[in-house]
């Protein structure tokens, strides 16, 4: 073989391996509506427990990073345990919570489970999950359209706005942006028909 059809097959091979990275993160855009469809699991909760730990699935060891949430409403699903009036969630998520760091020469590594969301222990999120695999993990439906952040509203006790990692679009919310929890979980409880 020359070195022109070495070069060639090296660089038809290089752009194969970006088609197919580019197209491993793509997703598709869902609504509402489809979420709670596909969802196994709907609730909100507040983080209380957060351990980077590491899963045994097809003979390999993976990162995972288990999520155990105090439980304030749930749509759909069962919690993981429920003492007296408390409920509890726990989520094992495949991923890191150790950012790219670079190595000797400067070369940064890129964890493949960046699309992933990570969730801060003491945050409050409405989630909606898929159901365990095999090997007991779970994920956001959508990876970060299934992942809502709750913040509270300045100057407003007791109202809160909810925003996922797309900014809310594509969810038929009448428009992108954050939206109030209420009229959220009223939609919620509507499409499941509660």
């Amino acid at each position: 073989m020359n070195r022109k059809t070495s070069g060639f097959i090296a660089f038809a091979a290089s752009l194969l391996i970006l088609s197919a990275a580019v197209q491993a993160t793509m997703m598709l855009q869902m609504n509402l509506e489809e979420m709670t469809g596909r969802a196994d699991k709907i609730f909100r909760g507040t983080v209380i427990n957060v351990q980077q730990g590491t899963i045994e699935a097809g003979g390999a060891e993976l990162p995972a990073v288990t999520y155990r949430f105090k439980v304030e409403e749930l749509f759909k699903g069962e919690a993981t345990q429920v003492k007296g009036d408390k409920a509890v969630m726990e989520i094992r998520m495949i991923g890191s919570l150790v950012h790219s760091k670079a190595d000797e020469n400067g070369n940064m590594k890129f964890s493949p489970f960046r699309d992933v969301p990570r969730l801060d222990e003491g945050g409050d999120y409405l989630l909606f999950t898929t159901p365990e695999s095999a090997a007991g993990l779970s994920v956001t439906v959508g990876l970060g359209q299934g992942a809502f952040k709750v913040s509270p509203v300045d100057g407003a006790d007791g109202e809160y706005l909810v925003v996922n990692e797309f900014n809310n679009a594509g969810l038929g919310l009448n428009g992108a942006g954050p939206v109030g929890y209420v009229e959220l979980s009223t939609q919620i409880h509507a499409l499941l028909g509660q």
